[in-house]
């Protein structure tokens, strides 16, 4: 499993030019920014990784809802994931 942390140093690696700490603040800023859209309810999608939006669940039983968010991956992502 890969974490936030992971992701910043990789692409700290890839992107030579930036450091970890600007890798850090563009990674809190794409995060933010999807965090942001899927409190508002819209829907974020991310070509060649899938789409993220909010749906509503119903507890087992009860008739209280609440939130989740639904991951649809993208057609590339499965066929990666089948070979």
């Amino acid at each position: 499993m890969a974490t936030k942390k992971d992701l910043e140093q990789n692409i700290a690696r890839k992107l030579s030019y930036l450091s970890e700490v600007d890798a850090s603040f563009a990674v809190d800023c794409i995060l933010d920014h999807i965090k942001g859209e899927l409190t508002t309810g819209n829907r974020v999608e991310i070509r060649g990784f899938g789409s993220l939006s909010v749906r509503k669940r119903k507890h087992a039983g009860k008739d209280e809802e609440y939130n989740t968010i639904y991951y649809r991956m993208s057609k590339n992502v499965q066929e990666d994931l089948n070979k």
